[in-house]
């Protein structure tokens, strides 16, 4: 044995003060039973440390320790083995200092600073595992404890087989099964018979999750923890045919799958460990008894979600026929349960895959809650039906919106009779019995009592900004088909990301419904000639085709310097370009085309609706633009004309023949321009006090289509119908930091809702009052909730997440419910509730609990 390597090991071991348990003088005896490091002894230097070789003189030395020099510090070797605790003279003299042996496993010992002498044994049986350099270095940089013990050590040890930075028995676990659940396949299990232990393994895993060691396996080990958390996570008991599987006590088996479901970096492969277990198991088949209400907060298995979705389509399926019966309906199938039900389901691990689906059921329920409210239909006078829709009425729009495009992007055919039965219901009820007790409300001229006209948009909306001070500028964005309900949301979104006023009005569109005329109708003016046949539609004579027409009717007819924009230009500028381009101007036109660009080319309406949530996306970073980066305050939001559309191809019997004859100046799929009327009672006529021409409009009742030849009737656009002419007005006022205010954006609040701060179950419900509703200034948030210990500060329950994002105005709809397993075997009396934002993980509000089990009972709350 090289003497230097003796002698660095030594110094360590006197230098080390971990490893002594006082302070004083340090006192090292070596045995050296076969005399083989003899001369490497009468080779050491030892700064400070006096050597003495033993022979059978015990007295003398312990008296020369002692009392002759009491303080110095001693390497005593003894050429001869340790003796029996019964004969060693100076056992109380070598239990307050350290023993030192110079073979491998003795200085692999020194090396690791550890003090139980036990432990030179165990490696000294595991010495292969030592024999590798990267291992044993590996083994030192993990900077184990000196009062470690074997199961500290070999913990340690499997640790680094695993890649391990640190001793940790969850992940290590986790890197075993990851590696595969057939020992004979499985690289990391190679290795540990070969190095370690496959019991020390063993030992571990129960320690660590309760898993019982009688014949234990890899794929035994997953299956059972994976069953242990299923059944858990039930609301009631799990399958008889499962329980055998259930490892007890639950909480560390339960806390292990859920810390693992939640890691970033291997939750993918649980994933994967997950499904290759249902599939073995047959899980599908045991979930047939169990009900949506045992299973919605349930994700130990990806079928969960499969079997929930299942049974929430055959719901809605079932409610859907019998909405379809009869138009008074009264529905046998409770829909309320399924709104909790999918709410549960989106914070847990399968959720990102089913997404779709599960919005898509959701505006599913939305539709017939819907039909549910107005079983009576819809007939009332025009201005009020008018103020209805407005208020009410779109929302089905923006439901069957939502449906159609989360169902395009979903996974799988599993929602395909459910879009049969929505078509069902929006075609043939909603349309048809809207668009019936329009057509019949409607007069013979285009007005309603007690409704603003489009072509009243500039006095009543742009002209008092620019009258209140001649500093003030007017942003009126203008985008293209911006029907009233997809306006609708933009407010929710822009009352959530941008802190300022926002009003939603509506206006009645002009008939025909179509661009030329609706951007005619939009600028100042009063006098509109519309020339048949002619794209180009005149206000007080002059031409309002194009960017530079409209231009000039702004700065003629307002009476201030004005200017026109392409929405599209204006987000590609930088922030000084923003600035420069609307300077001079206190009047500024931007127009943004998204929608209607995209229904109007037949082979790209079918993305129409689609479309819809991208023009909300632009309009939003338009209003961010023109207030945060050019300085702009008063922003309006209109369009030109809404739009009609289905997804079901038109049926013949929905297109109404084609009027011909000298009397018809223009006809399209929603209108006709007429000299006088067209004998066809299944017409509608009226009469355009806004128009100087002599004319009159001409329109199919409802939702019909006049029969056009071509592609392209499923988007459509000029009719009469509310989706056509209730035009929107967003009105936007933002609104600057002012003194005393923190910021312009802030997440909101959370709060706890208990009467009592005390844990009596195992399992139990939470309830959390989101503090402000999202709007404005404050923004929506993401949390985790979980009891912690409050000497760890680790959790002693799984860890909830919870999306803080209502718009309420009401702090009861702010209310959030979640159910927290308590997941540690003997949990303090005492702990912390604590909430964290989910990005930053900073503490958002920490409250002392109680926690008194009693007798555990892990089958609900009480």
């Amino acid at each position: 044995m090289n003497t230097a390597r003796i002698q660095n090991t030594l110094e360590n071991l006197f230098q080390d003060s971990a490893r002594w348990l006082h302070p004083g003088r340090r006192i090292v005896f070596w045995y050296d039973p076969d005399q083989q490091f003899a001369s490497n002894f009468n080779e050491l230097q030892l700064e400070g440390v006096e050597k003495l070789q033993l022979a059978d003189t015990p007295f003398t030395i312990k008296y020369h320790l002692l009392v002759e020099q009491p303080t110095q510090t001693f390497l005593l070797y003894a050429p001869f083995p340790e003796p029996t605790p019964q004969e060693n003279w100076l056992l109380d003299i070598q239990k307050s200092g350290l023993t030192f042996s110079a073979d491998p496993a003795a200085l692999i010992y020194a090396d690791l600073g550890l003090r139980q002498r036990r432990l030179e044994t165990v490696i000294r049986e595991h010495i292969k595992f030592f024999k590798s350099r990267k291992r044993t270095e590996a083994l030192q940089a993990m900077g184990i404890s000196a009062n470690s013990d074997e199961r500290g050590l070999l913990l340690a040890m499997l640790s680094v087989l695993a890649g391990l930075k640190v001793p940790d028995a969850g992940t290590l676990i986790r890197r075993v099964l990851l590696g595969g659940l057939l020992e004979s396949d499985n690289v990391l299990w190679s290795d540990i018979e070969r190095f370690v232990s496959p019991e020390a393994f063993w030992e571990v895993v129960q320690e660590h999750t309760d898993f019982p060691k009688q014949n234990p396996s890899l794929n035994k080990l997953f299956v059972q923890l994976l069953i242990t958390h299923f059944a858990q996570s039930l609301h009631g008991a799990i399958p008889s045919g499962l329980a055998n599987q259930v490892i007890t006590p639950k909480q560390r088996s339960y806390a292990f799958i859920d810390q693992w479901m939640r890691d970033q970096q291997d939750s993918p492969g649980w994933k994967t460990l997950s499904n290759e277990v249902a599939e073995q198991l047959h899980i599908l088949d045991a979930l047939e008894t169990l009900e949506p209400e045992a299973l919605f907060e349930a994700a130990s298995f990806e079928v969960v979600d499969q079997v929930l979705i299942r049974a929430c389509v055959k719901t809605l399926r079932v409610s859907f026929g019998q909405a379809s019966l009869t138009q008074i309906w009264q529905p046998t199938v409770e829909l309320t349960p399924w709104r909790t039900w999918l709410k549960a389901r989106h914070t847990l691990i399968w959720f990102p895959k089913y997404e779709k689906i599960y919005q898509a059921m959701d505006a599913a329920i939305a539709l017939l809650e819907f039909k549910q409210q107005y079983i009576a239909g819809f007939r009332q006078p025009a201005p009020a039906l008018f103020k209805a829709y407005a208020s009410n009425l779109h929302s089905f729009d923006k439901a069957y919106r939502h449906f159609i495009v989360q169902s395009d992007d979903a996974h799988g055919d599993i929602l395909k009779g459910l879009i049969e039965d929505v078509e069902n219901l929006y075609t043939q009820w909603f349309l048809d019995e809207l668009g019936e007790a329009w057509s019949d409300a409607l007069g013979k001229t285009w007005e309603l009592e007690g409704i603003a006209s489009q072509t009243r948009f500039f006095g009543r909306h742009v002209l008092p900004i620019l009258e209140r001070s001649d500093r003030e500028k007017a942003f009126v964005i203008i985008s293209d088909a911006l029907r009233y309900e997809v306006a609708s949301e933009l407010e929710e979104v822009i009352k959530k990301e941008i802190r300022g006023e926002t009003t939603l009005e509506a206006q009645l569109g002009v008939l025909p419904s179509v661009t030329r005329l609706g951007m005619a109708a939009l600028l100042p003016g009063s006098k509109l000639e519309l020339i048949p046949g002619d794209d180009d539609v005149r206000l007080d004579g002059l031409s309002t085709k194009g960017t530079l027409a409209r231009q000039k009717v702004l700065t003629e007819n307002s009476r201030v310097d004005a200017t026109v924009l392409n929405a599209k230009d204006l987000l590609a500028m930088s922030t000084e370009e923003g600035r420069v381009a609307v300077q001079p101007y206190r009047l500024i036109y931007i127009y943004h085309n998204v929608i209607d660009a995209t229904g109007d080319k037949p082979a790209n309406e079918r993305q129409v609706l689609s479309a819809c949530g991208t023009a909300i996306s632009e309009l939003l970073r338009l209003v961010k633009r023109i207030c945060n980066s050019i300085n702009g305050t008063n922003v309006i939001i209109t369009a030109d004309h809404g739009f009609l559309y289905q997804r079901r191809p038109i049926q013949e019997a929905d297109k109404r023949p084609l009027p011909n004859g000298e009397a018809v100046l223009e006809s399209k799929r929603r209108y006709l321009l007429a000299r006088e009327q067209v004998n066809d009672s299944t017409l509608l006529h009226f009469s355009l006090p806004y128009i100087e021409n002599d004319m009159i409009a001409i329109v199919p009742r409802g939702s019909l289509r006049f029969a056009v030849q071509g592609a392209g009737a499923q988007f459509v656009h000029g009719g009469a119908s509310l989706q056509e002419v209730c035009v929107p007005v967003l009105t936007y006022h933002h609104q600057r930091a002012v003194k005393g205010d923190e910021g312009p954006a802030r997440k909101v609040g959370v709060q706890v809702s208990a009467r009592i701060r005390r844990v009596t179950n195992n399992r139990f419900s939470l309830t959390l009052v989101q503090t402000d509703a999202v709007e404005g200034r404050w923004r929506s948030r993401q949390i985790t909730v979980a009891l912690y210990d409050p000497q760890t500060n680790t959790p002693i329950t799984d860890v909830r997440g919870a999306n803080l994002s209502s718009t309420s105005p009401h702090p009861s709809d702010r209310e959030i419910s979640l159910r927290l397993t308590v997941t540690t075997v003997n949990p303090p009396t005492n702990v912390y509730l604590i909430v964290k934002d989910a990005d930053d993980e900073s503490e958002l509000l920490r409250e002392t609990w109680a926690v008194s089990l009693g007798i555990a009972n892990d089958f609900g709350d009480f």
